[in-house]
């Protein structure tokens, strides 16, 4: 599972983050079910665009970034250096601490991973996940074999579905935002 980001790459995200980050990445961040004081994992940060939203509403929390991809995080420390509640996690294999989390959410990063790859990062994201913690993704619509899979691997780890909505994405066309909550 071995990815590094083209210079193109990091300058296209870096676009979408100045043109389109509050109506794309704040508002995904605005939807996430935080009070202020829990423990997040930004799995698949990238370079920290919504990360950047979701620190902002942790004034007594903290929120680990994780990336497969040291090139990512390298970006995502800059766009995120003015803030002090936020550790970085290069991941290499999948090994999550247990329970540890009150909320994980990925920004379209699932449908990216391979299906065989899935049957175990999705069960590490789930262990990671304190009892009623909850795991939130957003999947671009058109992936429909891949969100199947993805929510069928979710719900044989213990968590069960509590909201989904379609949205439109600028620049991303149709997305599918779920929620699930560990019991």
């Amino acid at each position: 599972m071995k990815y590094e980001p083209t210079r193109l790459e990091i300058f296209l995200t870096r676009l979408a983050f100045f043109f389109c980050g509050r109506t794309v990445y704040q508002a995904f961040a605005d939807r996430l079910p935080l009070e202020g004081g829990e423990q997040v994992l930004d799995f698949g940060s990238g370079m920290g665009t919504v990360a950047y939203y979701a620190a902002k509403k942790l004034p007594h929390g903290q929120l680990t970034c994780l990336d497969i991809s040291e090139r990512w995080l390298s970006v995502c420390r800059k766009t995120l250096r003015s803030y002090g509640n936020i550790i970085y996690l290069h991941w290499e294999s999948p090994s999550l601490a247990k329970e540890s989390f009150d909320v994980a959410y990925c920004h379209f990063v699932l449908h990216d991973i391979s299906d065989s790859e899935l049957e175990r990062v999705i069960p590490e994201l789930a262990g990671s996940l304190k009892n009623g913690g909850v795991l939130v993704f957003r999947e671009p619509l058109n992936e429909t074999e891949k969100l199947r899979i993805i929510k069928r691997l979710i719900e044989q780890n213990r968590l069960f579905p509590k909201d989904s909505r379609i949205t439109d994405i600028p620049m991303m066309g149709n997305a599918l935002e779920c929620v699930y909550i560990k019991q």
